[in-house]
């Protein structure tokens, strides 16, 4: 049988290594299509391997999550520490579920303008963000020490909003959603 322990670790490397791969082909994506880089038949295959590896890491990223609350010592989120890493961590899978929807409902034309490029390239490129985060935080929490100690982030303070604040976020969020869910509906529709 394996441990919990061991299982965290194991998909934990899964999450780091395609959100890893994630956010290299995002950067050379917003890069080949500013034009920045000039090699335009490497164009599509970027495309393909940002998103492939996006949608690996977001598979992979509950089992990390529940591996880890299962093997944290203590009775789940007893440590700051760990909020912070849930935090993150959903943030994260939103960015990423969002960016992967994106490129799916809107299919190459989320990379026929500038500002299109800018913005999806910047999704998927914070999805990646918040997981690095979420492994430093990790390794902050079993080992005492993480690649990013230098920047000296406060993984010990959590900001906690009052459920008045929440609700309203959560309202807003659920608005937003369901009115671009109408406009990629109505924008995609043949009259």
């Amino acid at each position: 049988m394996i441990s919990s322990e061991t299982l965290h670790v194991v998909t934990t490397e899964l999450v780091v290594g395609a959100f890893s791969v994630a956010g290299l082909s995002f950067t050379l994506c917003l890069l080949l299509h500013l034009g920045i880089l000039k090699q335009p038949s490497w164009t599509s295959v970027f495309d393909h391997v940002a998103h492939f590896t996006l949608a690996f890491g977001l598979v992979a990223t509950p089992f990390a999550i529940l591996s880890g609350l299962s093997s944290a010592p203590g009775e789940g989120l007893n440590s700051p520490i760990l909020v912070n890493k849930m935090f993150l961590s959903m943030t994260g899978f939103g960015f990423a579920l969002g960016c992967l929807i994106s490129r799916w409902r809107l299919g190459g034309k989320v990379w026929s303008t500038t500002k299109s490029v800018v913005l999806h390239s910047s999704s998927g490129l914070a999805a990646v963000g918040s997981m690095l985060l979420t492994a430093s935080a990790g390794g902050t929490f079993t080992r005492g020490e993480s690649l990013l100690d230098i920047f000296h982030l406060p993984y010990e303070q959590v900001l906690l909003f009052p459920v008045l604040v929440s609700v309203i976020g959560l309202l807003l969020g659920a608005t937003m959603l369901v009115l671009s869910w109408k406009r990629m509906n109505s924008s995609s529709t043949v009259h």
